[in-house]
């Protein structure tokens, strides 16, 4: 009798490698974000709560540019005052 069936590992392959490429991406954007790299990172390795996990960065905002704004918006307020 013949075994046609698929391998585990080929079975699985597409969601490693979507997993993957899901992990990548979240990894550059929670480092361009300025969001803890490794637990997005991590997250994203994870079937399912990956596609999560870009939808989130997709629509969060970027904490390196809002404390830069609040520097910004600082400065300006205390040269105002003076």
């Amino acid at each position: 009798m013949e075994n046609n069936a698929p391998s585990m590992l080929a079975a699985f392959l597409p969601l490693i490698f979507m997993s993957l490429l899901m992990a990548v991406s979240a990894y550059l954007l929670a480092k361009e974000k300025g969001r803890n790299v490794a637990l997005w990172t991590i997250l994203a390795l994870i079937p399912i709560v990956n596609f999560a996990c870009i939808w989130f960065f997709i629509g969060a905002s970027n904490l390196k540019m809002e404390r830069k704004l609040d520097a910004l918006m600082e400065q300006l307020n205390t040269s105002v005052k003076n």
